[in-house]
């Protein structure tokens, strides 16, 4: 019978091969034997992390740390599995206390810091990788995560210096050319990022062409059938659904995938021939091209001055808009605009995707609570309209029963019914979610209340948006703090409901007319 010790040889040896089933097996057997040992439930817990049993990881190795409270690798391992399931306020505690135990614990300042990344706590982040870095300077994983939460603190110099140099040790690897390729995009220089930004699809692993069809490219398409398919969030698809016009006008047959919520508003852009969900998709014509919408900026050649931005390219139905403002009692006939409340829509939360720690982390830094808009519902001359969805549209409750709020959305069955209902509102001030591209897509005025670290698409130190010339950008000033941002946003709602309904359109004109690009400052508002 093999003794304890060889057993764990053997089992480290199709751990380290990567037969990980294999070596659970064994890890358990020891277990077993010896419900002491720490050593075996630490590594099942390391197994199960790295099989996605996230969940199953922390109690393992949270199980190890119970048998032996000052083993480093069991702390920074629990507070890593912590941070993979998204708990990084336990994350960073268990970090912390291996460190405090061993001031250089392997691995543990450069995990410190990525777990305060995730929570949006940007500059103490910096200073942990930057302390990691130190330790080791060839990390690839650190350098990547150091240059990412440079870009996000505005650092962009050293932010790319940290890209590159990791980019240097693995040539091969897409991940710090997708990161190069976000800081790019976020300082306006198009030509080099949406070419590194072609590069998401090996970090995916996933292929941009569908059913054996080349991708399009830019070139002539005159007289050929081209689908278009959406690959990421309906904001994403939105914002990007601007290009399929274009492709009508160079005399291209479009056809489009859609998420289902949009299906019935996409309907109305013009130049789509045909229009499905992946649920159907089958059904439609055979094409020729194909493209996803996030690469039409690419193959379009898209510079940051020439961005199609015009004219609105999403109509609401006039007989929905009409249907609303009947169950809204917001019948305009007769009705002066200046002699009514201002109506103002409002969004608070985007989508929490609590399935996905690091979109759920995101949205918990774009989302402001309920409690900073509420006093924007007392701002005399406005009527307020709720648009948000989904749990969070719970924390207006007390609001909607007081009368300052009224919501709809009860109602509302996909898209074209938000759309209807905000052709009826003279402004929208909501996060950075899909709503915001909803708006602004249909020329609705919009205040985007925009996180520190916002996306890419918002660009670096300017107010308005070359995307949406109706929006108006209201950015913190550091991340976490919606104080200065809310007070910027009353002032200015104050203002304007005080004054002409028209002048929403043109405050938002000045606005933009007082940017500059890259590197101006942004005005109090």
């Amino acid at each position: 019978m093999a003794t304890i010790e060889e057993a764990y040889t053997v089992a480290i040896d199709h751990h380290q091969a990567g037969r990980l089933d294999e070596a659970a097996i064994i890890y358990q057997r020891i277990l077993d034997a010896d419900p002491e040992q720490a050593h075996a439930v630490h590594l099942l817990g390391i197994v199960a992390g790295q099989q996605g049993r996230h969940g199953e990881a922390v109690a393992l190795i949270g199980a190890a740390v119970a048998r032996d409270g000052l083993n480093t690798d069991f702390l920074g391992n629990l507070g890593a599995a912590l941070k993979a399931a998204g708990r990084y306020d336990e994350a960073i505690r268990h970090f912390a206390r291996a460190l405090a135990l061993e001031p250089a614990a392997r691995g543990v300042p450069g995990n410190l810091g990525s777990a305060l990344a995730a929570d949006g706590r940007i500059d103490e982040a910096v200073s942990w990788l930057r302390r990691a870095a130190a330790l080791d300077p060839v990390h690839f994983e650190t350098l990547l995560n150091l240059g990412i939460a440079l870009r996000d603190a505005g650092q962009f110099d050293e932010a790319e210096t940290a890209l590159e140099t990791a980019k240097s040790l693995r040539p091969d690897h897409p991940h710090p050319v997708c990161e190069l390729a976000v800081l790019k995009l976020a300082l306006g220089e198009f030509e080099e990022g949406l070419a590194l930004y072609e590069r998401r699809w090996d970090y995916t692993g996933q292929s941009a062409a569908v059913s054996g069809k080349p991708l399009w490219r830019g070139e002539d398409i005159a007289g050929k059938t081209i689908l278009l398919y959406y690959e990421q969030g309906l904001g994403d698809t939105l914002q990007f659904v601007r290009y399929a016009p274009l492709l009508a006008d160079r005399g291209a047959r479009v056809l489009l995938i859609v998420q289902p919520e949009l299906r019935r508003l996409l309907a109305s852009v013009r130049g789509i021939d045909r229009l499905a969900t992946y649920e159907d998709a089958a059904a439609l014509p055979r094409f020729d091209l194909c493209c996803p919408l996030m690469s039409l900026p690419f193959a379009f050649g898209t510079r940051i001055d020439g961005i199609p931005s015009g004219e609105p390219y999403i109509t609401p139905s006039p007989e929905l808009a009409a249907g609303w403002a009947g169950r809204l009692g917001w019948n305009r006939s007769g009705e002066f605009a200046g002699k009514r409340p201002l109506r103002v829509g409002f969004v608070w939360s985007g989508n929490p995707r609590r399935h996905d720690p690091t979109s759920h982390a995101m949205d918990r830094r774009r989302s402001v609570p309920f409690a900073l808009i509420e006093p924007l519902l007392s701002v005399p001359g406005i009527e307020a309209v709720s648009l948000q969805v989904g749990n969070a549209a719970e924390q207006a409750r007390a609001a909607i029963a007081a009368g300052l709020l009224t919501d709809p959305m009860a109602d509302v069955t996909d898209f074209a019914d938000t759309a209807a209902i905000a052709a009826h509102l003279d402004l929208v001030i909501t996060v950075d979610t899909s709503v915001a591209h909803l708006a602004a897509g249909t020329g609705r005025p919009v205040w985007m209340l925009s996180r520190a670290d916002a996306c890419w698409r918002w660009f670096r130190g300017r107010s308005d948006s070359p995307w949406y010339p109706t929006m108006r950008l209201y950015r913190q000033d550091s991340p976490g703090d919606w104080g200065p941002v809310m007070a910027r946003v009353a002032h200015d709602l104050a203002a304007v409901a005080l004054g002409d309904r028209n002048c929403v359109e043109n405050r938002l004109a000045d606005v933009g007319a007082g940017s500059s690009f890259p590197g101006s400052t942004e005005g109090a508002g």
